[in-house]
């Protein structure tokens, strides 16, 4: 390969001799970090009749392998270059010496440390957005030098059908011309933000203008910029620039580390059926180990895509990769995650001299976590760019490796400048799991080149695929709501009360039990009967209000969770007054959560998957001293943790006299028909269990249905007879609602610590023995073993039930006056009085 240079950057000229007749000529005009040519880029002819030729870049970690800091520390040139531009922030113009970090170990490590402890300031609110597929690790790299309100996307071509693709372009002389943008967040673009749009090397910008007007065509703004290493634009293709802003009412921005003009003689080089590969000598399978990250790198998007031969996969995405968008408060997290991956990869190393492999559009975080690893490790990806091999000193691309790709076989993928023997081993990073069969062909391929191949999957089918499925369990209608638990029955028996209480006290968690179902006499279900007719019209008020305020705090786009057992009656409750005053037929859920023991994570992640995107609103019958509303603050943070979801603990509840949520129909302590009874006004459904040896890690909690009651259930009716008051209580539902939440009545707590004193008064260890509120001292008669019941007033109306259920059960009532709640259950110490 031939080329000419002048010492001159200003009049630096450089020529290169390609394949057959494709010559380039560069006259470099714009170079403002004093960078040599040489440092950034080589060139090369490519397998393409739009364009022929390829800048070979020496920052990406793309098609030449380079030192993981190299592709951090160009992104930091660039972004040094648009807030010095823009906000005429110099920093690290003149603290950084970009020349001698591309080339010196020790300039490199000063480099980085100033880059990490002076992140530069943001001072508008701004989206960055990297160009599929070589730009995305530069584009994230750049977005990673900020603080302030910022966030990155970006574009991808796969084909996420479950998800809008806010925005498409196309990039007219690609080897792959279309591209998508989409994100979880439906508000990411609907602003006024200034758009930076980061690519790795201009030639005439209209990908970029391609971009801006789809963009414009949805989201008008004002403000764009485009950021690239190279920009090679004609004087014709800046007037166009010029042009789009004049006709648009827009400024854009152009900023680059190296810029001039290029010249291109000769045709493109494009031969049919030609493989851009150098074949291999041999087949052999080099020795292979696997590691997965799950959880690990948390921000996990459960979006299936689509192949171009039609498979569809269904495990997770790692959204902190980018493609659905990333938060500066998330990408903090991010560094501090990548740096803990790192260093345990680095234990994994078994050689001195280490590749690490990107695949695809998944660059930035392979990046990052190489940069951990240790000494002697480099970085470079897969493409899908075809390029034409050549051992001619100083041409871009020496060594290449064709296969399929990994996720999609019906892609050809290429891997370059891997030189046999140049490396112990290879990390090849996959953002999602696939299979054994389509990870085949490339741990052939790099077998030429490495004894040994170690691929870490960011997120695993585990995560995302080995689900269980709901069952039909329960005795209310389908389209009401769909149980996730396993039906246990057969497997399970219920314990005498006596012997559970026991068990309970003595250590035995209570959800490894089932209680003894209580069979009402004649004159109880009367009760039960008269106190639904009595009550319809008042609890059809509550669940109207509560269903208002959902849909006034949280919109149309909800899915309701409810929390089995006490919250499924409820939770159908708002979802029918939704249906039949708003036409809303929201998906509804009933899934476990157990006090000590957490929520069901497996039907957590059912549901998401089943509702990308969609918010999720959990729902229950009661609050008492708020012990499951914290058990759900936790548990969300711990799921969130986990998996990199932003779930909200927010709980819906019929009534809330402990003042324990905000979201509530009424915060007065009454009969809830449905605490009335158990599993016969509970869909059939026992209390949920969870047990090692009945439950297993695939598995939703479990749950015992009773077939055998079918005669005795009344589920249906409470249903039915609540829900023929809505029409009489819209209005006034939606009143109150609108009141509740201008009053802005915020939980205090107050009912626990009023629990706290009646704890102390009766001597009790553990505050778990005072159970307060209607809803709960029924479930203490109904369950437990109770000690003492305590009224506010034996003239109580709403505690006609409570009182015959201690009679039947020979429990002393005791009056209680300036009780927060209607009355309180007090269990028996098993150890004592």
């Amino acid at each position: 390969m031939n080329s000419t240079t002048s010492r001159a950057y200003s009049t630096q000229m450089l020529s290169y001799e390609l394949l057959e007749d494709l010559q380039a000529r560069i006259v470099i005009e714009g170079n403002p970090y004093c960078i040599p040519p040489e440092s950034l880029f080589a060139m090369a002819a490519r397998n393409n009749n739009k364009r022929g030729f390829l800048f070979v870049s020496k920052l990406l970690g793309k098609h030449i392998p380079v030192h993981p800091l190299i592709p951090l520390i160009g992104s930091g040139a660039l972004a040094g270059r648009y807030a010095e531009t823009v906000y005429g922030d110099d920093r690290y113009k003149r603290n950084c010496n970009f020349v001698k970090a591309f080339e010196q170990k020790a300039a490199r490590r000063r480099c980085w440390h100033f880059m990490q402890k002076n992140p530069l300031l943001l001072l508008q609110p701004t989206i960055f957005i990297g160009f599929a597929e070589t730009a995305t690790a530069l584009g994230h790299g750049v977005f990673g030098c900020f603080n302030g309100p910022g966030k990155y996307i970006h574009t991808t071509h796969e084909c996420i059908p479950a998800i809008a693709d806010v925005l498409d372009f196309t990039e007219e002389h690609s080897h792959v011309p279309e591209h998508h943008c989409y994100c979880v967040d439906a508000g990411f673009f609907n602003n006024q933000d200034a758009v930076v749009l980061i690519d790795d090397e201009i030639t005439t910008g209209k990908s970029a203008l391609n971009f801006i007007q789809a963009i414009q065509r949805h989201y008008p703004r004002r403000e764009y910029a485009l950021l690239s290493i190279l920009d090679w634009r004609s004087p014709a293709d800046r007037q166009r620039f010029a042009e789009l802003e004049a006709e648009l009412g827009i400024t854009i921005r152009v900023i680059s580390l190296l810029s001039g003009q290029l010249e291109v003689k000769g045709s493109p080089v494009a031969r049919a059926g030609q493989a851009s590969t150098v074949k291999p000598q041999t087949i052999f399978m080099p020795q292979t180990e696997s590691g997965f990250l799950d959880g690990q790198l948390g921000l996990l998007q459960r979006y299936s895509s689509l192949s171009q031969d039609g498979q569809e996969n269904d495990t997770p995405y790692l959204a902190a990769a980018g493609r659905f968008g990333v938060s500066t408060a998330e990408q903090a997290l991010l560094i501090t995650r990548c740096r803990r991956v790192g260093q345990l990869l680095q234990g994994k190393r078994h050689g001195k001299r280490t590749l690490c492999l990107g695949t695809g559009e998944f660059m930035y975080l392979p990046v990052l976590i190489a940069s951990y690893m240790g000494e002697g490790v480099t970085v470079s990806s897969t493409t899908r760019s075809p390029i034409y091999p050549d051992m001619r000193e100083g041409y871009g691309i020496n060594y290449a490796a064709a296969f399929p790709c990994p996720s999609d076989n019906a892609i050809a993928n290429f891997a370059y400048n891997i030189k046999p023997g140049a490396y112990d081993e290879i990390f090849i990073f996959l953002e999602r799991e696939v299979s054994p069969a389509r990870l085949e062909p490339i741990l052939k391929t790099l077998g030429q080149a490495v004894p040994r191949v170690v691929v870490v999957v960011g997120v695993s089918n585990q995560t995302g695929a080995l689900l269980p499925k709901p069952q039909p369990i329960g005795s209310y209608a389908a389209e009401d709501v769909v149980f996730l638990l396993k039906d246990l029955a057969g497997l399970i028996h219920e314990t005498a009360t006596e012997d559970r209480e026991e068990f309970i006290q003595g250590g035995t968690h209570y959800s490894e039990m089932l209680p003894l179902e209580y069979q009402p006499e004649p004159e109880y279900l009367a009760l039960f009967h008269k106190t639904l007719q009595a009550s319809a019209k008042k609890v059809a008020l509550a669940a109207g209000v509560v269903a208002e305020k959902i849909l006034q705090c949280k919109g149309p786009s909800v899915v309701l969770v409810s929390l089995a057992r006490a919250g499924t009656p409820i939770g159908i409750l708002i979802k029918r007054y939704l249906k039949e005053k708003y036409a809303l037929d929201l998906p509804h859920y009933s899934i476990s959560i157990i006090r000590g023991k957490g929520i069901d994570e497996n039907a957590l992640r059912y549901i998401l998957r089943q509702h990308p995107g969609v918010t999720l609103q959990f729902v229950d019958g009661w609050t008492g001293k708020g012990a499951i509303t914290k058990q759900l603050i936790a548990a969300c943070a711990a799921f969130n943790a986990r998996y990199g979801t932003k779930l909200t603990p927010d709980l819906a509840v019929l009534a809330d006299p402990g003042s324990c949520v905000s979201l509530y129909g009424t915060r007065e302590d009454y009969l809830i028909p449905s605490a009335c009874l158990n599993a016969t006004v509970s869909g059939l459904v026992s209390r949920t269990v969870h047990r090692d040896d009945l439950i297993g890690e695939n598995d939703f909690h479990g749950c015992k249905f009773y077939h055998e009651w079918k005669q005795q259930d009344v589920s249906q009716l409470l249903i039915n007879t609540v829900t023929k008051q809505f029409p009489t209580i819209a209005g006034q539902a939606e009143s109150d609602a609108k009141q509740q939440l201008e009053s802005s009545s915020e939980p205090n707590w107050g009912g626990l610590e009023q629990i706290k004193v009646i704890q102390s008064q009766f001597g009790l260890q553990d505050i778990n023995l005072v159970k307060p509120g209607v809803g709960e001292t029924t479930r203490v008669l109904l369950r437990r073993v109770p000690w003492r019941i305590l009224v506010d007033s034996m003239d109580n109306p709403h505690l006609q039930h409570i009182l015959l259920l201690a009679k039947d059960r020979n429990v002393q009532v005791e009056e209680h006056p300036n009780l927060t709640y209607s009355c309180c259950g007090l269990i028996k110490p098993m150890g004592g009085s």
